[in-house]
């Protein structure tokens, strides 16, 4: 039973599926990357930096191959696509991880944030601000106080004047 959907599975694969789905081909190429190089990561423990960005792309694996095999075909032309806007939010994040040593992850990502978000068309100043600081700030704290993963810092350490926030631990 268990084979003979298998082999149906695979008989439904084929290049013409391959072909007419880019994008969920796409997202496994560039998941099965992102395995490879958190593969390589130092690792201390059964739960180390490696684990949450592999989970993730399993899931994206996972996701990307039931939509291929869901049969649905799209007939997209490549004219239709406005190709300037992936193509600047692309160039946003490639000034993003070119200026991470120099600003670092708290002060870079709070730029990112707000010139992704001005870009994508908020422009209400309380809530530019209380994003572009909020959520660099949460999760710095979550990842570099709760889960010690070491962010990158800028040429001046702006991030360690941020207060510690004590641990508590309840049983």
């Amino acid at each position: 039973m268990v084979r003979q959907r298998i082999a149906d599975v695979i008989d439904r694969i084929s290049v013409g599926t391959l072909v007419s789905n880019p994008l969920s081909v796409g997202f496994v190429l560039v998941s099965l990357t992102v395995i490879f190089a958190t593969s390589r990561f130092p690792d201390d423990s059964l739960f180390g930096p490696s684990l949450f960005p592999i989970v993730t792309s399993v899931g994206i694996i996972v996701f990307a191959v039931a939509d291929m095999l869901n049969g649905s075909e799209t007939e997209l032309e490549v004219s239709d696509v406005d190709v300037r806007p992936p193509a600047v939010v692309f160039g946003l994040l490639v000034a993003y991880i070119v200026s991470m040593p120099i600003l670092g992850f708290w002060v870079g990502s709070m730029l990112f944030l707000a010139v992704l978000l001005y870009y994508s068309e908020i422009r209400s100043p309380p809530l530019l601000l209380a994003l572009s600081l909020g959520v660099p700030t949460l999760l710095f704290y979550i990842f570099g106080r709760v889960f010690l993963v070491r962010l990158p810092e800028a040429i001046v350490p702006v991030s360690r004047l941020l207060p510690q926030v004590p641990l508590v631990v309840g049983l």
